[in-house]
């Protein structure tokens, strides 16, 4: 070993202390949401008078220094409550969201890029959804808005309110300015 080691591993730990404080406080607002969540919910299709039972799965975590990564999974049961059959829908999502700058508690969906990739937001324009999430409290909400081809409007939203339990989640989709689906739904937290 040679002198000076311990100097230069104590200077290395607590320089990475002092990283890790700052990415802590940075992901102070959404690091109690991280964790795995799994339940159910009921959906209420406006537009054909119809209700989907719904499996939820969501899992939030640490996204680079202060972002998050949301995944979830649906999977809307059959029309026989069943999770079999060809009638069966499984979705499948994960978006990375960063903060924005000087706007605690806004954070938007991270654009792609890489090293050989021209980093690019989405263009409402051409059908892309711009996706950004707000956190006030115990609530992670998430808005989705898209240009239809005729020129209007869709909105999603969904609100995750943490619980004693986990969370429980709201869903509502909006086109021009008609509900068309609004979900309730409530999970446990499994990690």
């Amino acid at each position: 070993m040679t002198p000076g080691f311990p100097i230069r591993a104590f200077i290395v730990a607590a320089t990475l202390l002092v990283i890790n404080q700052g990415t802590a406080q940075a992901n102070e607002l959404v690091e109690k949401f991280f964790g795995s969540y799994v339940g159910s919910g009921t959906a209420d299709i406006l537009h054909t008078k119809q209700k989907e039972v719904r499996d939820l799965d969501v899992t939030v975590e640490s996204f680079k220094e202060d972002g998050f990564t949301l995944k979830w999974i649906t999977v809307i049961r059959g029309a026989d409550g069943d999770r079999t059959g060809a009638d069966v829908k499984r979705r499948e999502v994960e978006e990375h969201f960063a903060p924005v700058k000087d706007r605690e508690s806004l954070y938007v969906l991270a654009s792609e890029g890489g090293l050989f990739h021209k980093s690019e937001l989405p263009n409402p324009l051409l059908g892309e959804a711009v996706r950004w999430a707000a956190v006030e409290g115990n609530d992670m909400t998430v808005y989705s808005l898209a240009i239809s081809e005729s020129g209007g409007s869709e909105l999603q939203v969904y609100r995750r309110t943490l619980t004693a339990k986990g969370m429980d989640i709201k869903f509502m989709r909006l086109q021009d300015e008609s509900i068309q689906v609004r979900m309730q739904g409530t999970l446990v937290r499994t990690k």
